[in-house]
């Protein structure tokens, strides 16, 4: 079996630079990006949902046929539903999140003092307790949050991303993982 090769440093740092600036573009119009989310989940759901329904029907004498089919069709319903009333979607997609952060914070903040001190226990809390504000900020300004969170935090990752696929492609370069400097140091 031989190793896949590995890409080139100038695709990490090209593939870099286009998430960064993708980042800086959902940063500076946090609703667009945010609709265009969105647009993407209610495609999906709709495609997800014509697949139930086509294979839901193609099957005959098997248990569950029906409801198959039924999550099918209301999968097909959401999608278009969001589809059809991107804002509506964008809301209710950042009221998850909103839930999400607050659970995932109360958990962490929980989960924190079940740790002992010197095994990370002040990075889980300081993890806890910013999550927790987070979703309490976007939940206090829901529904008008909607039109920030989503773009900003798909802009932050893609941001993130990108930050991290240049570092990658610069230590390739500087004699990192998968280098090809075969010199050997002097004695």
């Amino acid at each position: 079996m031989t190793d896949a090769p590995l890409p080139s440093p100038k695709d990490f740092k090209l593939t870099g630079i286009i998430l960064c600036v993708i980042g800086v573009i959902s940063l500076i119009t946090p609703f667009v990006a945010g609709t265009a989310v969105v647009f993407v989940i209610g495609f999906l759901l709709l495609l997800g949902g014509i697949l139930y329904v086509l294979q839901g029907s193609q099957v005959h004498d098997v248990p569950g046929k029906t409801q198959h089919i039924l999550l099918g069709a209301l999968m097909m319903l959401g999608g278009i539903g969001v589809i059809s009333h991107p804002i509506f979607g964008l809301e209710f997609l950042t009221m998850l999140m909103a839930m999400f952060f607050i659970f995932e914070g109360a958990w962490k903040i929980a989960m924190a003092f079940g740790v002992q001190p010197n095994s990370g226990r002040n990075s889980i809390l300081f993890s806890g307790v910013i999550s927790l504000l987070l979703g309490g900020l976007i939940w206090s300004q829901w529904p008008l949050s909607g039109l920030w969170a989503v773009g900003t935090l798909v802009g932050v990752d893609f941001l993130l991303t990108g930050f991290f696929l240049m570092n990658i492609g610069s230590g390739f370069t500087s004699g990192g993982p998968g280098s090809t400097d075969t010199t050997t140091p002097k004695a």
